[in-house]
């Protein structure tokens, strides 16, 4: 979604910088004010384009984004940098293509982060994060003390077949032969 408006951005500024260089073209006789015109719009095409794929590459902050209203989202890695930020990479519901924010340095997030992904991991599940875009928590205003932001999700356990018992192995639950 937000590359659509950025590219619209881009397009935008694009359609102005040749307008500019055509009104200059149009309405002067100089040749070193046409070319400086000529060169002004290679210029900004080549930096419109630099600077767009730079933006692309950076992770949009958490607390900037307004028009996802997400109850949760899959956490699928991270890298927090102590004092600094928690980069995040999320998988959104609806949304195929995962997603790159940053959240502003919490100690009580990065501790809560690694907690969930070492239980996470120890149960072969997921590391889920609890209302990402909601503002009041992304700034230490707790608006909720006991409801963690990171947990981790463990994946369902499959139904018992019929004769199996809950708390043994597999390899003990066969049946000698007589």
């Amino acid at each position: 979604m937000i590359h659509s408006h950025l590219l619209a951005l881009l397009v935008a500024y694009l359609l102005l910088c040749l307008g500019y260089a055509l009104f200059s073209l149009k309405t002067t006789r100089s040749p070193l004010f046409r070319g400086v015109s000529l060169i002004y719009l290679g210029v900004s095409v080549g930096l419109a384009l630099y600077l767009y794929n730079q933006l692309l590459s950076q992770p949009r902050p958490i607390s900037q984004e307004f028009f996802n209203s997400a109850e949760e989202a899959v956490v699928l890695a991270t890298h927090p940098r102590s004092g600094e930020a928690i980069y995040l990479w999320l998988q959104l519901p609806g949304n195929p293509q995962p997603a790159y924010y940053v959240m502003p340095w919490s100690g009580q997030a990065a501790e809560e982060l690694e907690i969930s992904q070492r239980e996470a991991r120890e149960r072969g599940g997921r590391v889920v994060m609890n209302g990402p875009f909601n503002q009041d928590r992304r700034h230490g205003l707790k608006a909720e003390e006991e409801e963690r932001i990171f947990f981790p999700a463990v994946p369902p356990r499959p139904p018992l077949k019929e004769g199996e018992v809950s708390g043994a192995p597999t390899a003990q639950r066969f049946e000698r032969p007589e």
